[in-house]
């Protein structure tokens, strides 16, 4: 049992007697050997190879006994008469795994575990095109009821709100020779009905029971005249198509056409001259045809606009993080409204990194439409998005000399930190590499999460110091239980955990294989329990006093509820969801 005799020894055990003292007790020095020795030359640790394919090198001195085999990522591999070994091997894109192992031929070994980030990246901070995906269904548009859930309704009130007549009201209009000014606009109800088309949004909007107060002053050879009056309308529809275009990111709508009709026009004035009242009944009708056509114009133009516009969600990641998203195309189809967005996320203060370091870019190719599978809401995400997420929270530095309390984390591992990685007050901990999501390998997880050079420092209270480099692969299930949290599922099942441990620095009487087994037995425990795995991506909500500016939309927000998850084989996350108001 040499390791547990070298323990004893560097734990501070009692020390054996001399040899012949008593012949039941072992001379730890007569039974201790010469360690094999093992050093990776290449990769780098924490390195970044842009390339499809590297090799790895590294070299071997036996110990007490002749060499039997080295392992390089689990098959053999020869040695030339220095000991030195390389293997070709093809890298798989995202966080390479990389592990060695030498054997003498008295059963002692030597490991190494480490990574290396593989395959094309993103540089930190670029933009990514079609990134996100965003597909709205008609109840978003309109759902036929009053809640403010649907542009429908938020056009419905902004129309109501008494602030939006002030355009109206005051307003000089010119007809042969009179100017009329309204001085009341009222009507008792709005109806509006939104429907997409092929490229346009059907509209009509009904104002029922218009009323109209007015002043009159004629010009010219009617400068005489200056009277009062009142036009009443029992229902105006003005019916249009609205057509969407971007410029720069930026959503705008258009008219494409526009049609008014009045029902039941009724016309009472103080005076007017008689020869001029049927003229005056035409002229005031087409008025206020025109003035409800360019309020409503107006109102659509700039509401559905906005409304469509708030989608393009930028979200909040805090202060360490900052996120930008820009529209890149709004498709308009009979039954939904489609947008793509580029988005970049990129940490605004960045500590050093390798060379050629950046977010890992795939290709996998984006879902087809339709995206939403009958909810309100359908989204996708791109990979190259959530590792960008994953890299910029890295390049924050947010994950270097983090320090927990020992207990803490002898709790998450399930185990007390006794010898020989403690006593200790604290474990530092660094990442090396960011966090890479990749597609799942097994069907029973939504996506795999990677961590490469997961550096873990045990400073012991008797002053020696514990380093190890962790490098791990694990499936992930997310799901959302309901608006606004998200839940990450990681499987700390041993045999389901990619993991090898290198030991950075050790005391020289402490066996670095064993070291590595110990840690090996911790990490599933740790990593079942620890929040540092996976940036918290908050879940976005739109306010609704965006989209239009009235009191009844102030502090209203859209949220997401019952949301489902899942990912594509090519690397999407998809999301569906039904909005509410709250």
């Amino acid at each position: 049992m040499i390791i547990l005799l070298s323990l004893l020894l560097a734990c501070g055990g009692d020390k054996a007697e001399a040899p012949g003292a008593d012949p039941d007790v072992v001379d730890p020095a007569a039974v201790l050997v010469d360690l094999p020795l093992l050093r990776i030359n290449s990769p780098e640790r924490a390195s970044f190879d842009t390339s499809g394919s590297g090799k790895i090198e590294g070299q071997v001195a036996p110990g007490s006994t002749p060499i039997s085999q080295v392992l390089v990522d689990g098959s053999p591999v020869g040695t030339e008469t220095d000991g030195s070994f390389s293997k070709n091997v093809d890298w798989t894109p995202g966080i390479q795994i990389i592990s060695a192992r030498v054997e003498d031929e008295g059963g002692e070994r030597a490991v190494d575990g480490r990574a290396i980030q593989a395959g094309p990246v993103n540089a930190p901070g670029a933009w990514l095109t079609g990134a996100l995906l965003l597909e709205i269904d008609t109840d978003i548009l309109d759902d036929d009821d009053p809640e403010l859930d649907d542009i429908a309704a938020l056009l419905e009130a902004a129309l109501e709100d008494p602030s939006t007549l002030d355009l109206v009201v005051d307003r000089d209009l010119e007809a042969a020779g009179f100017t009329l000014t309204p001085t009341r606009l009222d009507f008792g109800s709005v109806d509006v009905d939104l429907l997409p088309g092929d490229g346009v949004i059907q509209a009509e909007v009904t104002l029922n029971e218009v009323d109209l107060a007015f002043d009159i002053v004629g010009s010219g050879v009617f400068g005489w005249v200056s009277t009062t009056g009142t036009a009443h309308v029992d229902q105006a529809v003005v019916g249009t198509e609205i057509s969407i275009r971007t410029t720069d990111g930026v959503i705008h709508t258009d008219p494409v056409w526009l049609e008014a009709d009045l029902v039941g026009f009724e016309i009472t004035v103080d005076y007017f001259p008689d020869s001029l009242e049927d003229d005056l009944a035409g002229w005031t009708e087409g008025l206020l045809e025109d003035t409800i056509v360019d309020l409503a114009s107006d109102i659509l133009r700039d509401t559905v606009a906005n409304a469509l516009q708030a989608f393009v969600v930028e979200l909040d990641l805090g202060e360490d993080l900052e996120m930008e998203a820009a529209l890149g195309s709004i498709e308009v189809v009979p039954d939904a409204v489609r947008f793509t967005v580029d988005t970049r996320i990129e940490a605004l203060e960045q500590m050093a990194i390798p060379l050629n370091a950046g977010s890992l870019k795939t290709q996998g190719a984006p879902p087809e439409w339709p995206i939403s599978n009958g909810a309100a809401v359908g989204a996708a995400v791109d990979d190259d998005f959530i590792n960008q997420l994953a890299f910029a929270f890295w390049h924050s530095g947010m994950l270097k000399d983090v320090e927990l309390p020992a207990i803490a984390v002898g709790g998450m591992a399930g185990t007390a930190l006794g010898p020989p990685l403690g006593p200790s007050d604290i474990v530092v901990l660094n990442l090396d590499l960011p966090p890479v999501v990749t597609p799942p390998r097994d069907a029973a997880f939504d996506a795999d999460v990677a961590l490469g050079e997961w550096r873990v420092r045990f400073d012991r209270l008797d002053g020696e110091t514990l380093e190890f480099s962790i490098n791990l692969r694990a499936g992930v299930n997310a799901s959302m239980q309901g608006a606004g949290e998200l839940e990450v599922e990681v499987d700390d099942r041993p045999a389901y955990i990619d993991l090898e441990v290198g030991v950075i620095q050790a005391p020289e009487a402490l066996d670095p294989g064993d070291l590595a087994a110990l840690l090996r037995l911790m990490v599933p425990p740790l990593v079942g329990n620890s929040a540092l795995l996976i940036p918290s991506v908050p879940i976005p909500v739109v306010p609704v006093g965006e989209l239009v500016d009235i009191p009844a939309a102030e502090g209203l927000t859209l949220g997401l509820v019952d949301p489902e998850l899942s990912f594509t084989e090519a690397g999407w996350l998809l999301l569906q969801a039904d909005l509410a108001l709250e």
